[in-house]
């Protein structure tokens, strides 16, 4: 027998973009200042898969790419930050944009109506605000600037919590342009008249907060935001702090980039990833970003294996087999090293109301030494829950 063709190998790579399933980007929504003429009245969100489509004329469903665009301006950066280096990174297959035009925080039934726009959006998972300025970049933030900051921040937070109730969680992250350390500082400091100390409520310094954006977004729901590198910083780029003042700022629960040294190569990364609750004399179990997506993650998933139980809620068969599942999850979690054991989801009927659930959630991530307590009722066609943390 004579071989004419020689052997050969043919191979087809495929390229994709993980979606908010655990291991890929959680889906962003940017609700920014653009300029433009926005009614309040007609807040729309819009979604994009590029820069190239975000800075399209308004016409084109764009929102403009002039330079005094505060939103595209962060959208160029953030959406930079989560380009690929390599194959197997984390993609973000799109954003969403909320354009606010020149509304001004003042109007907070203006800002209140496109938060509650943004609920509406049940695979976004962070919410990324811009516009908040000092109207004086050479002075201190001033008292009324930071009272509007938290009045906001405050509205968008009690407005995420109840959505969170609902079995969609998201959390929120802002800066203050031409703000100081000092000045991010002072809206979490709770000696001030004002202030936020909220655990879903994430600060940052100015300088790279759309890249800081991008990276809570890019990590893993089970890993901590500093570990990871960033795609478009280096560290050359980095400011440089005293220890005393990373220090200052980790403990009020402000987000920075750091320089940190792995052998002879210098690495840019999260100092570590903190919320407004940081600041908190007495710290909740849910401080840290990190316990609070990875508690996140375990919820949506239970939530979304109890809801279709309300469909079937009719034979004991049925409700046994659901606590089966629920165990499942969080045996899953366990076993991948995301939750630790003693964390455990109970699914009961309720007593007043048979297609009603109420679930219990007692969640303690990874590291953690305090439990994160959410009790869930799931009924047709309202779905309510309590989080307590111990």
């Amino acid at each position: 027998m004579t071989i004419e063709q020689t052997p050969n190998i043919t191979s087809i790579e495929t390229d994709h973009d993980p979606m908010v399933n655990g291991e890929g980007a959680v889906i962003p929504l940017i609700i920014g200042q653009t300029g433009n003429t926005v009614e309040a009245d007609n807040i729309q969100i819009k979604k994009y898969r590029n820069i190239e489509q975000v800075g399209s004329s308004i016409e084109n469903g764009g929102i403009g790419n002039a330079e005094t665009n505060m939103t595209y301006q962060f959208c160029k950066k953030f959406l930079k930050e989560t380009k690929k280096v390599y194959s197997d990174d984390i993609g973000l297959p799109f954003i969403y944009v909320i354009d606010m035009g020149s509304i001004d925080f003042t109007n907070g039934e203006a800002w209140a109506e496109a938060f509650n726009v943004a609920m509406t959006q049940q695979d976004v998972g962070e919410i990324n605000i811009v516009g908040f300025k000092k109207e004086d970049k050479t002075k201190s933030i001033t008292d009324d600037e930071i009272a509007t900051i938290v009045g906001i921040m405050s509205s968008l937070n009690e407005i995420m919590v109840n959505d969170s109730k609902k079995g969609r969680p998201k959390n929120a992250l802002f800066t203050v342009e031409y703000s100081t350390d000092e000045d991010m500082m002072k809206i979490t400091d709770d000696s001030k008249a004002t202030f936020i100390q909220k655990s879903r409520i994430w600060p940052c310094v100015s300088d790279f907060y759309p890249e800081m954006c991008a990276r809570f977004c890019l990590t893993p729901y089970d890993g901590e935001p500093g570990f990871y590198d960033f795609r478009s910083v280096s560290a050359e780029d980095v400011i440089i702090r005293t220890d005393n003042q990373e220090e200052l700022l980790q403990n009020a629960g402000i987000n920075f980039i750091r320089v940190e040294m792995e052998g002879n190569i210098e690495h840019a990364k999260l100092c570590l990833g903190v919320s407004s609750a940081m600041a908190r004399a007495e710290r909740p179990a849910d401080a840290l970003p990190h316990f609070r997506r990875n508690t996140d993650h375990l919820l949506r998933r239970i939530h979304f294996a109890c809801y279709p139980q309300l469909k079937r809620n009719e034979l004991k068969v049925n409700f046994k087999m659901l606590q089966s599942d629920v165990d499942d999850i969080v045996d899953e979690e366990i076993r991948k090293g995301a939750m630790q054991k003693g964390t455990k989801a109970i699914v009961l009927e309720s007593p007043s109301s048979v297609p009603k659930l109420h679930i219990k959630t007692i969640a303690k991530p990874v590291n953690s030494t305090l439990y994160i307590v959410s009790e869930m009722y799931i009924s047709p066609p309202d779905i309510l829950a309590g989080e307590v943390t111990n």
